[in-house]
């Protein structure tokens, strides 16, 4: 997992003002698929692998973040 990347896909989760974020890009619908796998985010898709939608930051995404903000 891209650390980096992580913390900035939760940041951009938590400054939605929607309750879900849409991720498009074939790079990040990887990472994202890798964070659901790590219990970070819930998401639902990939659809043809193009598309997925976090549909939450769970309590272990909003713990990995501070954790990691200060590391970039």
């Amino acid at each position: 997992m891209d650390l980096v990347l992580a913390h900035k896909i939760i940041v951009a989760g938590d400054e939605q003002p929607y309750p879900f974020l849409k991720i498009r890009n074939r790079g990040m619908v990887r990472e994202v698929e890798e964070m659901a796998t790590a219990g970070l985010v819930k998401a639902a898709g990939p659809e043809e692998g193009r598309e997925v939608v976090i549909m939450e930051i769970t309590d272990a995404g909003h713990k990995f973040a501070p954790a990691f903000s200060g590391a970039f």
